[in-house]
């Protein structure tokens, strides 16, 4: 039916808990042939489009054109995307989710009353958090740096190789595979789609990591202007800082600029990679969920998500 061997999301527990018997889950897993986490991130981040209720209700949105046609795939099929809401009740920050995708993958569940055959390869996992868009760019800072290197996003403008040096705050060991791509690489159309008013100046996401305050971290250590590339200007200290929450520990640099400007936005579209349904204590999984998954399955062949069942 289809080639089994896709990537997948690390069944580990994660900011959210673990994984639920019973539950249908939308994975964006990681693989070696990937591509980079930051090439699916929206930078600025989007607002939400006006009306739309996200919270705690994971939605099905058919793709449009700027020009309001549909958007179509290469069998001339309409696309349509997951919207999925990321709480402040599991994760304080949107950079803990990114973190935890970064490392893990990401696996979002889904209700199981979705029509999850209309999902394909080409269709993407379109996520927002509560606190993503700043609204007090203007009076800040821009980061230390711009993993995605949108211009004016950069606090100091360095030669590739500073950058790079300055911008890997994650050991590369602790990042072995990269996000499976599966859809074509741009992201034009689907930003066009979401918000076509938007610039490529504003609010850098990036930003995020030094708005999380140093409270927030189980390991605080002070570090020299050296160890940072020398891209450190202010009389104070520069803080390296661990976070931990759930499976994934990670680092940043809090600056103390206010995080009260943060609003909810979107921040993420990843290619979706499968379905995970997860066994019942009998063996059984969601007939529901999976039977919706095996008529998209028929519909559309080789377009279509693969799933697997698993105990985890």
């Amino acid at each position: 039916m289809f080639d089994s061997d896709f990537p997948k999301a690390d069944p580990v527990p994660r900011g959210c808990g673990e994984r639920e018997p019973g539950g249908v889950y939308a994975e964006s897993g990681l693989s070696p042939q990937g591509r980079p986490l930051e090439e699916f991130l929206f930078d600025p981040p989007l607002p939400i489009p006006e009306g739309l209720d996200l919270i705690n209700k994971p939605q099905l949105w058919m793709r449009t054109l700027a020009s309001g046609e549909l958007a179509l795939d290469e069998e001339e099929h309409p696309i349509f995307d997951l919207l999925i809401w990321v709480g402040e009740e599991h994760y304080p920050y949107c950079c803990d989710y990114l973190e935890e995708t970064r490392r893990w993958g990401a696996s979002r569940r889904l209700n199981p009353n979705l029509d999850l055959s209309l999902l394909s390869r080409t269709s993407r996992m379109i996520l927002a958090h509560p606190h993503v868009l700043n609204t007090l760019w203007k009076e800040q800072r821009p980061p230390r740096t711009c993993k995605k290197r949108v211009p004016g996003h950069y606090a100091a403008i360095a030669s590739r190789k500073e950058t790079e040096d300055a911008g890997d705050e994650v050991d590369e060991r602790t990042i072995p595979r990269l996000l499976e791509q599966r859809v074509e690489r741009s992201m034009e159309s689907l930003l066009q789609a979401l918000s076509p008013e938007t610039p490529q100046t504003g609010p850098c996401l990036f930003k995020l990591w030094e708005l999380i305050p140093r409270e927030a971290a189980q390991t605080v250590i002070e570090v020299s202007e050296g160890e940072v590339g020398g891209q450190h200007s202010s009389a104070e200290p520069l803080l390296l800082c661990l976070r931990e929450i759930g499976s994934t520990t990670y680092q940043y640099h809090p600056t103390a600029a206010s995080a009260d400007g943060l609003v909810p936005g979107l921040f993420a579209a990843l290619p979706i990679t499968g379905f995970a349904l997860i066994r019942y204590h009998d063996g059984s999984v969601n007939e529901r969920a999976k039977e919706k998954i095996l008529a998209g399955l028929e519909k559309r062949e080789g377009h279509a998500l693969p799933f697997y069942e698993t105990d985890q």
